[in-house]
């Protein structure tokens, strides 16, 4: 289902009743998913599904594991109806807890269900919480569901812990902690189309910058474009054998594709770490390590199950 809905600020009005989430969602890990299907549940009693996500003004360079625009497009994915992004600004930072339930959830957002984590915390000075938001329910007219946090192994599911994990290019515990592929979202660019000249020609990324990538190196991968899904290798890093731009880059070979590809929308989903991005003596031994990135990625996709 397509979206409703994007709000970009906090005092415009919504005509509908909704099942509000709260939160900044740039992980849509396990945690976040609970959340996000409580409010999908509540689309049976007739509510909107709204996800408000909260983001600062300045992204940090490389902070982010899902942009804001990846953030909506998996809400997208998911059914989520309402996508409210909300600026956390100095108003925000200063509103009192019953003033943001009262005014923006209740009034602006006409919120009849707010599902919230049991550690959530809000309003100024963090003051407002789950027992707050349960006594205002009488005054305000609303239902609060507080979702139980989850645990992976005994460990807090959290985006610092998968930032750390993706760092270390641990893609298969980072999915295991996501509950779907770490993926990137983008357009198909123009490149200098030195695969091609190798003899294996890529699709090529430009990802924003605020957008976390995972440590440089080769992944094993699945790609989505066209309603189609083909599998292939992804090269993250700055291509030291063949290029000196300095300019990281999302490089993805195809196998059994040959489309003309450029200006799609496409998403490569991350599956497997292959070995990490190294400078060759020269474009033949770039060309036999590729060959053998082909071998060994076929090989993890037999194991996993993906391929036969």
């Amino acid at each position: 289902m397509s979206l409703l809905l994007r709000i970009k600020k906090y005092t415009e009005y919504l005509p509908v009743q909704t099942a509000v989430t709260i939160g900044k969602f740039d992980g849509f890990h396990l945690g976040h998913q609970g959340l996000l299907k409580a409010v999908l549940q509540e689309k049976q009693h007739g509510y909107a599904s709204c996800v408000v996500s909260f983001f600062s003004a300045v992204d940090t360079e490389r902070s982010v594991i899902y942009t804001r625009e990846e953030q909506r497009r998996l809400c997208e994915d998911m059914g989520i109806d309402i996508l409210a992004e909300y600026p956390f600004d100095e108003t925000i930072r200063e509103m009192s807890a019953e003033q943001f339930v009262s005014e923006v959830l209740c009034k602006n957002l006409h919120a009849k269900v707010i599902v919230v984590g049991e550690d959530f915390r809000f309003g100024k000075g963090r003051a407002g919480d789950v027992l707050l938001l349960k006594s205002l329910e009488e005054q305000y007219h609303y239902r609060t569901i507080s979702i139980p946090q989850i645990t992976c192994a005994g460990i807090r599911i959290s985006s610092t812990g998968i930032r750390e994990l993706l760092a270390e290019g641990k893609i298969e515990e980072v999915n295991t902690l996501l509950g779907q592929p770490y993926t990137v979202f983008g357009e198909v660019m123009h490149g200098k189309k030195l695969g091609r000249t190798l003899g294996f020609p890529t699709l090529n990324l430009i990802p924003p910058k605020a957008k976390l990538l995972p440590a440089y190196g080769v992944y094993v991968t699945k790609t989505y474009v066209d309603e189609q899904w083909f599998y292939g290798i992804t090269n993250i890093g700055l291509r030291p054998t063949v290029d000196s731009d300095k300019v990281i880059t999302v490089e993805t070979h195809l196998f059994q594709c040959n489309q003309d590809l450029y200006g799609k929308q496409i998403k490569v989903q991350f599956l497997h770490f292959l070995r990490p991005e190294q400078r060759f003596a020269d474009a033949e031994e770039l060309k036999k390590a590729i060959s053998a990135d082909f071998i060994n990625a076929k090989a993890v996709l037999e194991k996993l199950g993906q391929i036969g």
